[in-house]
């Protein structure tokens, strides 16, 4: 059964997540908090913790130093809860190892399947946020859209060879962790190329960002990833 760490500073809400988690088969909650010094003190007390759902506006700080202590522990996924829904937050709690963000918009009812997103791999996003990072990310492969062609006129690849290679693990059903296994690098390295990847590819889970992959060599008449 999966640990959770839920990090919440409004009580109500609080409480209203946890009886909604509570009921879900799967996952227990293992601890509740309101503020960042608990949850840090939580974490570093070793305990087990599969995900956490953290807010960013917490009393004594930001959600981004829970979500950077959580994202050091290995197999632990984060999963941002929050009102603010501009892309500085987003980003910033992306870059700092979220893997899916929620806005507190009725998105949060639907809680169950978005964790089942976030342990198979792939990352829940509200639609306004997905909208926020499409248009991100429209917006960089254009402005870098003259500078794909290396000098000796042949394109750029699609993906690094490393990101290729994490592709392919992530692409068989492998756990991040297997795949960091695999090719000798930590399991927040494997994140972190797969966050690249996905913003490559505009996508928001494992088997868009292969699907994708694959149909764009085909057209480039390049070798797909079997």
């Amino acid at each position: 059964m999966d640990q959770v760490l839920l990090v919440e500073d409004d009580v109500a809400t609080r409480d209203w997540l946890a009886g909604l988690l509570s009921g879900e088969g799967g996952v227990q909650v293992a601890h509740a908090c309101g503020t960042v010094a608990e949850a840090l003190a939580w974490l570093h007390a070793g305990h087990r913790v599969d995900i956490v759902l953290t807010d960013l506006g917490l009393p004594d700080g930001s959600g981004l130093q829970v979500i950077r202590a959580a994202s050091r522990r290995a197999n632990c996924d984060v999963l941002v809860l929050s009102i603010f829904g501009d892309e500085s937050n987003v980003l910033a709690a992306i870059d700092a190892g979220a893997s899916g963000y929620l806005l507190k918009d009725g998105s949060l009812d639907s809680i169950r399947e978005h964790l089942d997103c976030l342990k198979s791999g792939g990352s829940p996003l509200s639609p306004r946020i997905a909208r926020t990072l499409i248009r991100r990310t429209r917006a960089q492969e254009a402005a870098l859209a003259a500078e794909r062609v290396v000098p000796d006129g042949t394109a750029e690849p699609l993906l690094s060879e490393r990101e290729r290679d994490v592709l392919t693990g992530i692409g068989k059903g492998f756990s991040y962790a297997e795949v960091a296994e695999a090719l000798k690098i930590t399991t927040n390295t494997v994140r972190t190329h797969v966050r690249h990847l996905y913003e490559k590819l505009a996508v928001n889970s494992r088997a868009e960002a292969l699907y994708e992959y694959n149909r764009r060599m085909v057209e480039q008449g390049q070798t797909p990833i079997r």
